[in-house]
């Protein structure tokens, strides 16, 4: 499911969040709503409190990377990123019905774990941050984009700029594989591009290629399903 066909309740909390709307984001809920997050549970007017200490802070960015069904509920992956912190992956498990939400399970640190420049390249990519997924790469670093190369970091900066950020894409790491000090990730990519004639979700693999602190090559595939 692309996150462009959230439920509508859903579509309705994330907006009211991400514009700090607390009355919209109260009007989300259903009656006997409950938010259950670190071992607590929220109910009636402690909601609104949540929501303000969640979402209240000028600044605050919250991200969608991805969105799936598990039985009658949608868990939506986002990254929420908050002035003075580091950028932090969230599930958020949704129960809805007409009435609205009715309940919201929050798990915090959902991200897999990756070496140090491979998890900054793909917090960088979500954070649609140009700067930092620059910062790592090596200065000689190879990017081989769908059988596309850009050499060095000039190259790699005007490519990241054009088809990263500028098309606001997002990845969802599913899986990684550290095979013999490369590792190999696979990531549900979302973002604004054209969407016509391609698979949901589109799943694209990532080849890094650490040393030591920087990703000296990069090749990016979309590989044709197993038969």
């Amino acid at each position: 499911m692309r996150l462009a066909n959230l439920p509508p309740a859903i579509a309705k909390f994330l907006q009211a969040a991400r514009q700090r709307d607390f009355a919209a984001l109260a009007a989300a809920w259903a009656r006997e709503a409950a938010v259950f997050e670190a071992g607590e549970e929220f109910r009636g007017d402690a909601i609104g409190a949540w929501s303000e200490r969640c979402f209240g802070e000028e600044g605050t960015t919250i991200q969608p990377i991805n969105v799936a069904r598990r039985g009658p509920n949608h868990l939506l992956t986002v990254v929420l990123n908050r002035p003075g912190g580091r950028p932090e992956q969230c599930d958020w498990s949704f129960t809805t019905t007409d009435d609205g939400i009715t309940a919201l399970k929050v798990v915090g640190n959902s991200a897999l774990d990756l070496p140090g420049p491979v998890a900054a390249y793909v917090m960088a990519t979500n954070t649609f941050d140009l700067e930092a997924l620059v910062a790592t790469f090596a200065d000689d670093a190879l990017v081989n984009d769908q059988l596309r190369e850009y050499w060095g970091k000039a190259a790699i900066r005007d490519w990241a700029a054009r088809e990263i950020v500028g098309q606001r894409l997002t990845m969802y790491v599913v899986k990684a594989v550290d095979h013999h000090g490369h590792v190999v990730v696979s990531a549900n990519v979302d973002g604004d591009y054209d969407k016509r004639g391609l698979p949901d979700p589109l799943v694209l693999t990532f080849y890094f290629s650490p040393l030591r602190d920087k990703i000296v090559q990069l090749i990016i595939l979309r590989n044709e399903p197993d038969i």
